[in-house]
């Protein structure tokens, strides 16, 4: 990971397109499937997986994001709540958010896009 850049990591409700296109944007992206991390808990292991690695976690799961928002103990939160099927504004949202925003920003916070 490079120093004082934003690592999204993808949770499994998370398109592998947007992912894709991020990555040949020059934008770095773990998705769950890709960890090893299919069918675990959002808030006991996909949370603290990404907290443990400094990655932002995306996610589309709404009540997760919410219950997220009583901790502080992780390294962000993005929820997406625009349209399922819009690629190109996920991806226009995650590329300006980590265009303006360094790690220790997201540090703690639940963010949502759309």
């Amino acid at each position: 990971m490079a120093a004082g850049k934003i690592v999204f990591y993808f949770d499994e409700m998370m398109p592998r397109d947007v992912a894709d296109e991020l990555i040949r944007s020059g934008h770095k992206v773990l998705m769950a499937v890709d960890a090893g991390m299919v069918g675990k808990d959002d808030m006991t292991e996909h949370l603290e997986f990404a907290a443990e690695r400094s990655y932002v976690l995306v996610t589309r799961d709404r009540p997760f994001a919410g219950r997220a928002m009583k901790r502080t103990d992780h390294a962000g939160l993005i929820c997406w709540t625009g349209a399922q099927n819009d690629f190109g504004g996920l991806v226009r949202a995650l590329s300006d958010f980590a265009a303006r925003r360094r790690p220790e920003d997201a540090a703690g916070q639940v963010f949502w896009l759309k």
